[in-house]
């Protein structure tokens, strides 16, 4: 390939016109790195004129006149390390988190370069070398802390230019390289920056050098390299008897010369994946010999090695045989371990571990051996997409067309993301689903995971307080086998005896926190208010430890042999499903009443709970409620328009369906009202949930406002036992029972296309500091928000925190919108301010829920607020009565909802172009 690159004065730009078009993996590294491509002009790519922009497009000009790829060029800081450059803001300020032994921890250094996306690729090449598979998360403050620079500078804690050290095992060598800033010559001329700083002599001698003048007259700014002279070699061993290291490089030329034929010659008797994967090591190879220099010569060899080394055993024996004869030679002549014939045994698949996920360890759990970090943890961040990229290349060849040939491994790795797409791979999370459900029993035993169904699994993101079967995480009793689900969000216990003394120790130190809150006098919990609480969360962590304990034990216990697969039968239903009884019998005789159009009265549907067996009469209207639920899920997948469906749900609303007739203390504490499923229909249709790939309800209740949601692809969030039994029913992909009023993990920051919820209403009665903290971090710093803030709004906010940028979401509020003297936001109106300001709100609708609700037992008034994805930069506040008067009206009917909702709906592409197609056809 070959680029000119000119400088832009008038723009203070440089730009770089390629010969060709680029790959799309160049082109996004250029994006990453601050390039942007000129639309008008073909092949052309501009930046500012930035010191390391300039090096950095020198250096690609350099590899390309000597036939290099684009990879084997790095960027490097702008600037040279000083205090005076602190102090003109010529720095970042860099955070990088790793797993320790017990905890997260951190290191900070200082980076001269202020330029964010310079710095970042900077600074995660350093990351990943430095800190390999235990690194978490890069963070980059451009001119921000100047005091810790200082102090980092003082403690030499610097990013510096480095250079890849040579390893003795292959699997720590890297496969790139860094570049110099002069050209390199066909003379061992070698770099020999250090990797982490350079003495303070260096540093002084450095600073006093003149600065730089390279090709294309673009000056590197205080940016240089030490370069060390070649030294005399001999042609004679030296005195412990080695070779010298010209006399190795040149052996393992001579061999891989050798090598390489041969392998050319096996290739050429084979054909399908053998052919395939001999090819391409031949191609490798030949690429190492091409180099001229030592070092990019066997950097070049080791990644050819790393890469044989990953694809070697997919190779027939006998062809693996024939290669190995032939590879493990060059492995000889670098000091390096030869490649063993046969594969590790499937114990080796998985490995006992202690996972960092987030900002705890889950001890004890199995992860694929060859998964690598950050995937064996899981949790991964989107700024985790430039590590991946380099690290993990062979993810971005698959597409949704080639899944199917992708490895259990690599279908693990997708899985810890929640869109791949983000990341920049071309992969549905869809697609992804659908292929663990075909082949999910195989991919497990290719990463070495338990197949028994009673085997137990914990969940990563709440550790040993949630540990339960293999079964309950993938569905099998409902024949659902969503082995995605375990995979995402759990991981096998490695040693069960150890797990229970695990589990024994956190049951040990909570019954030691339950004593501190008890009168020693009495026995019996302090009657404060805030001991009560903290009393009976410890006793619900305490029940849960236990429950999850007896999955252990009941394990331990069983009297059969391990199976190694899953049975094709289903499990005996009576022991399995005795729970849930209760609720297909509700839902049967329901739905007999339903087809014959009868009302059922309160008098009738209680008399059920004795001949449904149902728990609790509580249990027994949650039962209804989701019989009425599943009714209006088949009216609205009928295949008539949307008006069609929704005047059939109206009618079922108004004349069959019952009146939600139980209340208990804590629907009346928190005003826990469903919402009703026309609502949730017109909903629907609004955030156009049947083109969504990821939806998420975080107070889902019994799923109402899930009408048209394909339950596969939906996350729901319920802490309500009987409710999360509804869910279950309906066989949601994800199912967790998290405190919605507490931020989520930061996994789920930005990932749902689709954001619903109708949170309970109540105040929010958190500390002061609490409140600030929380809206510090999560809503935008917002002044006085944390004074005029209900439970509801919090957890509304939190809720759109994980909504995609151009996501679609719609909240159901109590209080209608109302205009004051001054013309605006009479209540709330600093939450409104602060929902304005930073997304796109379509509409604030005003319900009469007297009318709408009267079914579900509310009559608090509500409102429904439209969303159409978060604003790229914040901006305005609430309108006021002038801009927008139509904000205090109320609608009476779900008719009238419908016809305000569906003004704010936006065709997609493909509706656009049907319906001109077929206005050109008449």
């Amino acid at each position: 390939m070959q680029v000119t690159i000119t400088e832009n004065e008038k723009k203070n730009a440089i730009e770089l016109l390629f010969g060709e078009n680029l790959p799309k993996e160049f082109s996004t590294f250029l994006l990453e790195l601050g390039f942007r491509e000129v639309l008008k002009k073909k092949n052309t790519w501009y930046a500012d004129a930035h010191p390391a922009y300039k090096s950095f497009a020198t250096s690609l000009g350099d590899a390309f006149s000597r036939g290099d790829d684009w990879k084997t060029v790095s960027m490097y800081p702008s600037f040279q390390p000083s205090l005076e450059n602190i102090d003109k803001s010529k720095f970042s300020f860099v955070t990088i988190s790793y797993r320790g032994k017990e905890k997260a921890e951190k290191n900070e250094y200082v980076l001269f370069d202020p330029y964010k996306k310079v710095a970042m690729q900077i600074a995660t090449q350093y990351a990943i070398t430095k800190y390999g598979d235990d690194l978490q998360h890069v963070e980059v403050s451009p001119r921000n802390y100047k005091r810790k620079a200082r102090i980092l500078y003082d403690k030499e804690q610097i990013i510096n230019r480095f250079k890849v050290e040579e390893k003795t095992e292959i699997e720590k060598l890297p496969a790139k390289e860094v570049e110099n800033d002069l050209p390199i010559e066909e003379s061992e001329t070698q770099e020999e920056t250090t990797l982490d700083t350079m003495n303070s002599e260096e540093q002084i001698k450095k600073e006093n050098e003149p600065a730089k003048e390279v090709e294309n007259n673009f000056p590197i700014e205080d940016s240089k390299t030490t370069i060390e002279e070649p030294t005399e070699e001999v042609d004679t061993e030296n005195e412990s008897g080695y070779k010298t290291d010209k006399e190795r490089q040149l052996s393992t030329r001579d061999i891989l010369n050798e090598v390489i034929p041969k392998l050319r010659s096996i290739e050429e008797t084979l054909d399908g994946e053998d052919e395939t994967i001999l090819a391409t090591s031949v191609m490798d190879f030949e690429d190492a010999l091409e180099q001229t220099g030592h070092t990019r010569f066997e950097n070049k060899l080791f990644k050819a090695l790393q890469n044989f080394q990953d694809w070697m055993y997919d190779l027939k024996f006998e062809t693996r045989t024939m290669a190995l004869m032939e590879v493990n030679r060059l492995n000889q002549s670098l000091d390096l371990p030869l490649f063993a014939l046969k594969k590790d045994t499937p114990k080796s698949l998985s490995v006992s571990k202690d996972i960092f996920n987030r900002d705890h360890i889950v001890p004890n759990v199995l992860v694929p051996t060859k998964a690598g970090e950050p995937f064996q943890s899981g949790g991964l961040n989107l700024s985790d997409a430039n590590f991946m990229r380099m690290k993990f290349k062979r993810l971005y060849n698959i597409t949704d067309d080639t899944i199917e040939q992708a490895s259990g491994l690599d279908l693990f790795r997708l899985s810890q993301m929640a869109h791949p797409n983000d990341y920049g791979i071309s992969v549905n999370r869809s697609t992804i689903l659908r292929e663990w459900e075909s082949r999910g029993r195989e991919a497990f035993e290719e990463i070495g995971y338990p197949t028994d169904l009673d085997y137990p699994y914990v969940n990563v993101h709440t550790g040993y307080k949630s540990v339960s079967t293999l079964a309950s995480q993938i569905g099998a009793y409902d024949d659902r086998h969503q082995w995605w689900s375990a995979v995402e969000h759990s991981r096998p216990i490695a040693d069960l005896a150890k797990g229970i003394v695990i589990m024994d120790t956190l049951l040990m130190e909570l019954v030691e926190k339950k004593l501190e809150l008890v009168n020693p006098k009495t026995n019996k919990p302090r009657t404060d208010k805030q001991s009560k609480e903290a009393f009976n969360d410890i006793e619900w962590e305490i029940s849960r430890l236990e429950r999850s304990k007896l999955v252990i034990q009941d394990y331990m216990n069983k009297d059969l042999e391990v199976e190694e697969s899953l049975p094709e039968t289903k499990p005996n239903k009576e022991k399995k499903q005795e729970p849930n009884d209760y609720l297909d019998k509700v839902i049967a005789i329901m739905h007999t009443a339903f087809a014959k159009a009868e009302h059922l009265s309160k008098k009738k549907i209680e008399k059920l709970k004795e001949e449904t067996n149902a728990p609790t009469m509580g249990a027994l209207w949650e039962a209804v409620e989701l019989s009425w639920l599943l009714w209006y899920k088949v009216l609205y997948r009928e295949p008539i328009s949307f008006e069609a469906r929704l005047k059939k749900m109206v009618l079922f609303w108004n004349k069959v369906q019952p009146t939600y007739a139980y209340s208990d203390s804590s629907k009346e504490l928190y005003k826990q009202y469903s919402t009703p499923c026309p609502i949730g229909a017109i909903i629907a249709q609004y955030t156009q949930m049947d083109e969504a790939e990821f939806i998420f309800e975080p107070s889902a209740g019994n799923g109402l406002l899930l009408v048209g949601a394909n339950p596969r692809i939906t996350h729901v969030n319920e802490i309500d036992k009987s409710r999360k039994q509804s869910l279950e029913h309906q066989g949601f992909g994800r199912i967790t029972s998290d405190n919605a009023a507490q931020p989520f993990p930061e996994m789920m920051h930005k990932v749902h296309d689709v954001v619903v919820t109708n949170p309970p209403f109540a105040s929010w009665d958190d500390s002061k500091f609490d409140k600030e903290r929380i809206i510090q971090k999560y809503f935008n710093k917002h002044r006085g928000l944390a004074n005029h803030i209900r439970l509801e709004h919090l957890m509304a906010g939190l809720a759109l925190y994980t909504m995609k940028d151009d996501g679609k979401a719609a909240i159901i509020i109590m209080g209608h919108v109302y205009f004051g003297d001054d013309g605006l936001f009479a209540k709330y109106r600093p939450f409104f301010n602060w929902l304005y300001r930073h997304y796109k709100v379509d509409d604030v609708i005003n319900m009469n829920s007297y009318k709408l609700y009267n079914k579900q037992g509310a009559v608090t008034k509500t409102m429904l607020i439209l969303i159409d994805g978060r604003k790229s930069k914040p901006s305005g506040v609430a309108p006021n009565k002038s801009e927008q008067p139509h904000l205090e009206d109320m609608v009476e009917t779900f008719e009238d909802l419908w016809k305000q909702t569906k003004s704010h709906i936006k065709p997609n592409i493909e509706t656009i172009i049907k319906q001109l197609k077929t206005a050109r056809t008449k």
